[in-house]
């Protein structure tokens, strides 16, 4: 059977289509056929894909990464990231030695890694629109006032169950792998990828109360709004935006499929390595 391998980039950086065809040319000479994939600007319909791929080549930064999990993780392909940006927190090494990554991919020299991901409706009273979605994040969801100065003032629900009230700038709805991304930056936790669990992270919430807290990823996620400003947005990690309208409400749990993220048994692969390196998590400054 022949082996297809998928190859995604964004046509938008010329760099990109040199190191596609250097990769082409590569897996053809071990007999294995390819498939394009354009992300970016200029993306094309191959979110339909109906190819069966072995595994997708993903060139770019972590955010080229997040889009294309969206894509491949619900048809259960693996994606295997090359840094070809700027942080590479998802992704590995640099295009400079891509050939060399792939043939430790090619020689099984890797583990795969299933990342939890979310799932998220927005819901309406409106019968003939009562529900937008499902929206997969690999990141977060987040709730944002967007074009508005007012904050906007919502009840976070767990099961039903009233957990807490926010007057804030909005609210971040991670999974673990988000957790070193915006929630990070808006004081939450860095969760260990395999915890399954989700972080809840308010916005410059308007109470010395409301901190960030991680609940089971089985819990059902519910916010409702008691205050809605114009222009309050929802954002799929950081790159799809949907307008909230009054009289909806959020619901999101964790999606049924993972991204599965193909990772090499390098030191380099390690999170707890990624994180100390390339955030300087507990490094102490130098004298």
């Amino acid at each position: 059977m022949n082996t297809k391998v998928g190859i995604i980039y964004n046509p938008n950086r010329k760099e990109n289509i040199a190191i596609v065809e250097k990769i082409e040319a590569f897996l053809h000479s071990k007999g294995m056929s390819t498939w394009r994939g354009k992300i970016g600007i200029e993306n094309s319909d191959w979110k339909f894909l109906k190819e069966p791929l072995e595994f997708a080549l993903v060139l770019g930064g972590d955010g080229t990464l997040l889009g294309t999990s969206r894509i491949l993780a619900p048809r259960g392909i693996p994606m295997f990231g090359v840094n070809t940006g700027h942080l590479g927190f998802l992704t590995e090494g640099r295009p400079n030695n891509v050939i060399e990554l792939l043939e430790k991919v090619l020689n099984n020299e890797y583990r795969i890694e299933e990342r939890a991901m979310l799932c998220g409706y927005i819901l309406s009273s409106d019968p003939l629109n009562s529900e937008q979605g499902p929206m997969f994040a690999l990141n977060d969801i987040v709730i944002n006032r967007g074009t508005s100065y007012k904050m906007i003032h919502m009840t976070l629900n767990v099961d039903d169950k009233p957990v807490a009230d926010y007057i804030a700038d909005g609210l971040i709805i991670s999974t673990p792998t988000g957790s070193t991304a915006y929630a990070l930056s808006a004081g939450g936790a860095v969760m260990d990828p395999e915890i399954r669990g989700i972080e809840i992270v308010p916005i410059c919430a308007h109470s010395l109360t409301n901190r960030p807290h991680i609940v089971a990823d089985s819990r059902i996620i519910t916010i409702t709004f008691n205050r809605l400003h114009e222009g309050t947005i929802l954002q799929i990690d950081g790159q799809e935006t949907f307008e909230i309208k009054p009289g909806v409400k959020i619901r999101i749990t964790r999606a049924a499929h993972s991204a599965k993220l193909i990772r090499l048994l390098d030191e380099e692969s390690d999170f707890y390595w990624t994180i100390r390196q390339k955030f300087h998590w507990g490094i102490l400054a130098k004298q």
